[in-house]
């Protein structure tokens, strides 16, 4: 069962979950389900059946909506999935027992003594760390050299620390160029992760103040165990918050902002993209400051990665795109009009090659691109569309 649940999560991205959540709850569901109407039968016998069906399902609308809010509040927060899931179990079969006839009161019971033998929270193949929050399953890999922070999917990495050099390979490493396109004295970064993004800004600014906001408290702590970030530099502020939520509660302003933010998977937050909060950050730049955006899309038609330039357009003055790796661009917004020519010229003066290479060049969308707005950003529809191209 294990074997074809993991199989499942790791094909079709909507299809294989349905089909995994399907497996695991449907069974449970609908003997649920079908305790409402032999609860009605049950008490019409000792009064009215109009009365009893409303009484029942009464008590069952309050019992969904209690559950719903306690599950989602306090018990995935506190207890974690497993452990969630677990203690549910349990709760349901003690009820189920206080209804049974006594001598078959230990069919309700026995099915608890299996709990523990059901297999436990998974640990991917060389993983060091696990933990689990109320947003991801948070993994650390070790593959020799490298450290990699890896969200609920084996094939999510959100982060990579290269123990060999200052240069992971991927394009985290491309962040470094904020730096040497504007002068940077403060920088904002949208995602921390494991702070991947944060350690290539401080090769070319290495005195840069940087307040880093991630969301996931899970993710800090493996940040800060496992990928060499130091919560107690003067030069760091982290917070632990929403980003969007963060920047409307703090006037600070920026010359360089990183964003880089993705849900456990390749599905970026729809409200983090939008024309609004992009007008968002860009009040909160200076009037000489530059926004960098990774973006994947690795369709044969960068239909996303279109859209989010022409969103950003509306907005900034200038929108250029590199690609950094297959499949993945990095988007450049200025607060001035710049030029190609003037870009290259600063990348092609840094003095590391990995850094030069880059080719920068203008967006080439058209005027029917769709621009993301917080009424409208079909950010995941046009996500899956682009996965099922792959």
């Amino acid at each position: 069962m294990r074997s074809l649940l993991t199989r499942l999560a790791e094909g079709a991205e909507v299809t294989g979950v349905t089909v995994a959540t399907l497996i695991i709850f449907a069974p449970s569901m609908i003997a649920l389900a079908a305790t409402g109407p032999i609860l009605v039968r049950l008490c019409a016998g000792a009064g009215r059946v109009g009365r009893a069906a409303g009484l029942v399902y009464a008590l069952s609308t309050l019992g969904s909506m209690a559950g719903i809010l306690v599950t989602i509040f306090w018990l995935i927060p506190t207890a974690g999935t497993e452990t969630t899931l677990r203690s549910l179990c349990v709760i349901s079969f003690l009820m189920a027992a206080t209804g049974i006839r006594k001598p078959t009161v230990a069919l309700a019971i026995v099915p608890i003594a299996f709990l523990p033998f059901l297999p436990r929270l998974g640990w991917a193949e060389g993983s060091v760390w696990t933990a689990e929050s109320s947003y991801n399953l948070v993994r650390v890999i070790q593959n020799g050299t490298q450290w990699l922070l890896q969200l609920n999917h084996p094939a999510s990495i959100h982060t990579i620390r290269d123990a060999s050099g200052i240069w992971t390979g991927y394009y985290y490493d491309h962040f470094a160029l904020g730096p040497l396109l504007v002068p940077t004295r403060r920088a904002l970064v949208l995602g921390m992760g494991a702070g991947s993004s944060v350690r290539s800004m401080r090769i070319t600014a290495p005195d840069a103040i940087v307040d880093a906001v991630e969301i996931d408290p899970k993710v800090v702590e493996a940040a800060t165990r496992w990928f060499g970030v130091d919560a107690t530099d003067p030069r760091l502020n982290i917070h632990v918050a929403d980003a969007r939520r963060w920047m409307s509660s703090h006037r600070a302003t920026y010359d360089l902002v990183q964003l880089d933010i993705y849900q456990g998977n390749p599905y970026i937050p729809f409200y983090l993209v939008t024309e609004e909060f992009f007008r968002l950050t860009r009040s909160r730049m200076n009037d000489d400051a530059l926004l960098m955006m990774n973006v994947f899309d690795a369709g044969t038609e960068p239909k996303l990665l279109f859209a989010l330039a022409a969103t950003l357009r509306r907005v900034f003055p200038s929108v250029m795109v590199g690609q950094t790796s297959p499949g993945n661009s990095m988007l450049f917004a200025f607060t001035r009009v710049r030029s190609e020519e003037w870009v290259r010229a600063r990348v092609i003066s840094a003095r590391f090659g990995r850094l030069r290479d880059l080719q920068i060049r203008n967006v080439a969308a058209s005027a029917a691109t769709p621009v993301f707005t917080d009424n409208l950003a079909p950010v995941e529809q046009m996500t899956r569309r682009m996965l099922t191209t792959l």
